[in-house]
């Protein structure tokens, strides 16, 4: 676990020992350990599985983990900055609030390069918004897929093929087959 949390810190920043997880990797409930022993390990390994997801995918991308939150216009960015505070994205009135649930930004180089969402769902609407991204901006691709969240969330993936060329979302921590990393 401390070759985990080392990697971790180098993708998410923090200390060697207590890398800054995002939401939904940060911990479990340790009380259930002496409540319920048998839900503990089960929420561990859980909890285990997705940090190596997280952690294995942004390596795998050369990917670190921004301190910006924003909307895909962030992406077009040369720097890591924050729409402006007037914008619909800074304001909550934003087209793409509901599918950037439980976002992540992510740089490359220094660059931001790619957001990663967990929505519960995925509307129509929000299939039309990525095509309209895209039409709008020519270097932003946009998948879907399984994810690390869980939760029956689907895992959105924007990039900007200038700063990473394919990206492609992380694997179905959900599927029991992929508890390969338990404690």
């Amino acid at each position: 676990m401390d070759d985990l949390n080392a990697r971790a810190a180098a993708v998410f920043g923090g200390a060697k020992h207590f890398p800054r997880w995002p939401y939904d990797v940060t911990g479990i409930d340790y009380l259930l350990r002496e409540k319920d022993p048998e839900r503990f390990r089960r929420d561990l390994a859980v909890l285990t599985t997705k940090r190596y997801a997280i952690v294995e995918w942004a390596e795998l991308y050369s990917l670190k983990k921004s301190s910006v939150k924003c909307c895909p216009l962030w992406l077009t960015h040369r720097t890591s900055r924050r729409c402006a505070w007037d914008s619909d994205c800074q304001s909550g009135g934003h087209p793409d609030r509901s599918w950037l649930d439980h976002a992540i930004c992510w740089l490359r180089n220094g660059r931001p390069a790619v957001i990663t969402s967990a929505p519960y769902e995925v509307s129509d609407k929000d299939q039309q918004r990525h095509l309209w991204w895209r039409k709008a901006h020519p270097t932003l691709r946009v998948q879907q897929g399984a994810g690390w969240y869980g939760h029956g969330t689907t895992q959105i993936v924007m990039w900007n093929t200038t700063r990473i060329e394919h990206v492609a979302p992380a694997s179905n921590i959900d599927d029991p087959r992929t508890f390969m990393h338990q404690s």
